[in-house]
């Protein structure tokens, strides 16, 4: 064997097994998630909040969206959003949860019920080629991936009409998993939801989902864990998400202690996502949200660096992601000879 062949071997074999050791690493760690709830919210017009925030959150919430999903130029106008925050978050080195209900449910603007959808294959699809041609899905690789996760709907069980029906989970649930299933880029991706506590009217539709979570503010923390075991004890080998309410001054949510949120995020290895509700300040309704409360604002930005601290330490990949390793494609070239 020549001197050169040998040499162009042990290149080869170090690329090998340099590849596999941070997906190895990637396999045995645990990823948590901190990002607001509804993040591409806008406290100015026309101004997303993430720039305000993106410097602690590793999880981008994504869920704005045209208001009509009944035609697919309506479709296409949610996919135009979605796809330049997908931008913004890749640059900031922040992974985000996408929404999926304005392609694979239909729902009429100024409408609360979501109703089955014969467009959701074609919608979704769409969606998805958009997603991997550009850069923001890899599909099976969620530590290089920006997109990490499907927000399908905000509370089923509750204004989107998407209860259980005759014992089953709602057809237009089934429909829509089946689309994204169906797509081999996003067939194990996870797909999440928040519900409202009233389990019951959703006891087999919830059992669809990867992420699950609950909200409802107010609660006592013997109230509060008691819903979140229930959700556990409905919802068995999922991973759960939280949702402290972090607003004053509004109608519908309070301002919540995050000390039970944080110790259930620390202790309970199945929680994957801490999503305080919300950082937005609304002139509309009045609420005041996180970036307008200092206290709450110093506790969960302390909080999320050290989440997406750990969750970009976890591998290279992670690392590479985050924007705290080099680009090694130079290298790559090298070692394969190009």
């Amino acid at each position: 064997m020549a001197a050169g062949d040998a040499s162009l071997i042990l290149k080869r074999l170090l690329f090998s097994v340099g590849l596999l050791l941070p997906a190895i690493a990637g396999a045995q760690s645990v990823t948590k998630y901190f990002g607001y709830f509804y993040g591409d919210a806008m406290s100015v017009p026309d101004v997303p909040d993430f720039h305000e925030f993106q410097d602690h959150v590793n999880l981008y919430s994504i869920m704005y969206w045209s208001g009509d999903s009944t035609t697919p130029a309506n479709k296409d106008g949610s996919e135009v959003w979605v796809l330049t925050e997908l931008a913004r978050a890749k640059a900031a080195h922040v992974h985000a949860i996408v929404p999926g209900y304005p392609f694979v449910l239909r729902q009429v603007l100024n409408e609360k019920c979501f109703h089955d959808d014969p467009d959701a294959v074609r919608g979704w699809n769409s969606f998805t080629q958009k997603m991997v041609d550009q850069g923001y899905l890899i599909p099976g690789d969620p530590e290089r991936s920006t997109v990490v996760a499907v927000y399908l709907i905000d509370e089923p069980n509750g204004d989107a009409c998407l209860s259980d029906v005759n014992g089953a989970a709602h057809p237009a649930l089934q429909t829509a998993f089946a689309a994204i299933r169906g797509n081999p880029a996003t067939a194990t991706l996870p797909v999440a939801t928040v519900l409202t506590p009233d389990f019951a009217q959703i006891n087999q539709g919830m059992k669809l989902f990867d992420w699950v979570g609950f909200d409802h503010y107010g609660d006592s923390d013997s109230q509060w864990y008691g819903h979140f075991n229930e959700m556990k004890s409905r919802a068995p080998g999922k991973k759960y998400i939280i949702v402290p309410g972090a607003s004053n001054s509004c109608p519908k949510v309070k301002n919540e202690d995050p000390t039970r949120f944080l110790n259930t995020m620390n202790t309970d290895p199945d929680v994957i996502w801490l999503t305080p509700f919300k950082w937005l300040s609304s002139k509309s309704d009045g609420c005041i949200g996180v970036r307008d409360i200092p206290d709450r604002r110093a506790t969960y930005t302390k909080v999320g660096l050290d989440i997406k601290a750990r969750q970009c330490s976890v591998s290279r990949a992670a690392k590479w992601f985050c924007g705290k390793a080099p680009n090694i494609s130079p290298g790559i070239d090298y070692l394969m000879g190009n």
